[in-house]
C-alpha cells in the first residue's frame, strides 16, 4: 500500500450502494466485508458482485477486503477469487487468523492480520514476521468474547500494546478496532486519542459519523506539519548526530517521529531530508 490507512471504514459487501457516500466522506480506506455482515445464503453472490464491482470501478481510495476465515470453504473461495487479481484491491484482511502455517498455505498476496482470538495474540510475533503481512488490526469484539472480558480500553490494553509492538518491529501498519457505539462521540474521541498516543496508525470506523473524530485524533495539525518539515530540514542540513532546534534537541528518534507525522498527512518525508 502506498499509504497506511488512518480511518478505514467497514462496508458490507452486499451494500455496494453505500460506496458513493463513503467516497464523498473523508475516509481514506474502505474495508469491504464478506464475513460478519453478510448472511450465509448471500456469501457467494456478494463475493461475485464485489469482484465485478471492483473490476469495473477504479476507486480513488485504498481498498481492503475482509474475507471469510481461511479454515472454511467460503473463505477459501474468497481467497481463490481475489488472489487471482490483486490489482483491484490493496490487501486482504484475514479474520480469525491464528497459526503461521495458515499464512504459508496461501498465494502471494498482501494481507492484514485481524487479531481476534487469544491464540492469535499468543502467536502474533510469528504471524507478523511473515512477508505477506502488511498490517495488523485489532478485532476487539471477538477477542473480548474469547477472553471473557468487556471491550473497554483497560481490558484490551495488553493486546493493543502487543499489536503496536509487533507492527513496529516488522514495519507494518496498525489499525485499532472500531468503537462500537455510534452515538457516543466524546467516548470515541477519547479512545481514538489514546490509540494515537499508543502508536496505532489508525482506527477503524463502522459508520460515517465516526470518521471526523478519528481523523481529528490521528492527523497532525497544520502547525504540526510545518514543525515536522522544519525539523527534517534542520537535521538534514546538520553534519551532527544531534542538533539544537528552537530550544529542543533533535536526534534520529525525533526525526523518525517527524517522518511518521508527515506520512500520516500524506506527505513524503524524503522531500525534506
Amino acid at each position: 500500500m502506498n499509504k497506511f490507512p488512518v480511518c478505514p471504514i467497514f462496508v458490507p459487501a452486499n451494500k455496494l450502494d453505500w460506496v458513493p457516500k463513503i467516497l464523498a466522506s473523508k475516509a481514506d480506506c474502505i474495508i469491504f466485508d464478506l464475513e460478519d455482515s453478510v448472511l450465509l445464503d448471500q456469501k457467494e453472490s456478494s463475493r461475485n458482485r464485489l469482484y465485478d464491482y471492483l473490476l469495473s470501478n477504479n476507486l480513488d481510495i485504498s481498498v481492503l477486503i475482509r474475507i471469510n476465515p481461511l479454515d472454511s470453504d467460503i473463505g477459501q473461495a474468497d481467497l481463490t477469487l481475489f488472489s487471482g487479481n490483486t490489482d483491484i484491491f490493496d490487501a486482504l484482511m484475514l479474520p480469525k487468523i491464528e497459526e503461521p502455517s495458515m499464512l504459508e498455505s496461501i498465494p502471494s498476496v498482501d494481507v492484514v492480520l485481524l487479531i481476534e482470538t487469544p491464540l492469535a495474540v499468543k502467536n502474533l510475533s510469528l504471524l507478523a514476521e511473515n512477508n505477506k503481512a502488511v498490517g495488523i488490526a485489532l478485532g476487539g469484539a471477538d477477542l473480548s468474547a474469547g477472553l471473557g472480558s468487556d471491550m473497554s480500553w483497560d481490558s484490551l490494553l495488553f493486546h493493543r500494546s502487543r499489536i503496536v509492538l509487533e507492527a513496529s518491529i516488522n514495519n507494518l501498519f496498525s489499525i485499532d478496532g472500531p468503537f462500537m457505539s455510534i452515538s457516543s462521540v466524546e467516548e470515541l474521541e477519547n479512545e481514538s486519542l489514546l490509540s494515537s498516543k499508543m502508536g496505532f496508525n489508525g482506527k477503524a470506523a463502522i459508520h460515517p459519523v465516526q470518521i471526523e473524530p478519528i481523523l481529528k485524533a490521528f492527523l497532525p495539525t497544520k502547525n504540526e506539519i510545518e514543525e515536522a518539515k522544519e525539523v527534517l530540514i534542520a537535521f538534514a542540513n546538520s553534519s551532527e548526530g544531534a542538533v539544537a532546534f528552537k530550544g529542543k534537541m533533535i536526534d534520529l528518534p525525533v526525526v523518525k517521529s517527524m517522518e511518521k507525522r508527515l506520512r500520516l498527512a500524506g506527505i513524503d518525508p524524503n522531500e525534506f531530508n
